[in-house]
């Protein structure tokens, strides 16, 4: 069986940014990296929400922010929109990778927010 139409979208430079890639199928990737001025937030909010619309109930998906800062408004606002979307899915399981302690407290209290917390484990 083929897998679904996706191409791998990158957004950014080496200082702030996120690529999504991976297979709906499967597993699905979203990295992040950096503080996102508006327009990566923005391109974000759009490119995961329609990536993760069409991802399998039976594909891992992890979130790779081991090099993502802690976020302002507009990056809370991107990611918490990317959680809201992947509450209202069905999913085998998430992971969301992050080295950083402040951005690891954003990222956790997001997914409380979109009630996400136990479908989602931060490592």
């Amino acid at each position: 069986m083929s897998s679904p139409d996706f191409s791998p979208i990158e957004v950014g430079g080496t200082k702030d940014g996120f690529r999504i890639t991976g297979t709906l199928q499967a597993a699905l990737r979203i990295e992040v990296w950096g503080y996102w001025p508006s327009d990566v937030a923005s391109a974000f909010a759009r490119d995961a929400q329609a990536a993760l619309q069409k991802l399998a109930a039976l594909a891992v998906f992890t979130l790779d922010a081991t090099n993502l800062k802690p976020q302002g408004a507009e990056g809370q606002d991107a990611l918490r929109s990317m959680l809201r979307a992947l509450a209202s899915i069905q999913f085998a399981k998430g992971t969301v990778v992050a080295s950083n302690i402040l951005t690891s407290m954003q990222i956790a209290r997001l997914l409380r927010e979109c009630k996400l917390e136990a479908r989602v484990v931060i490592q």
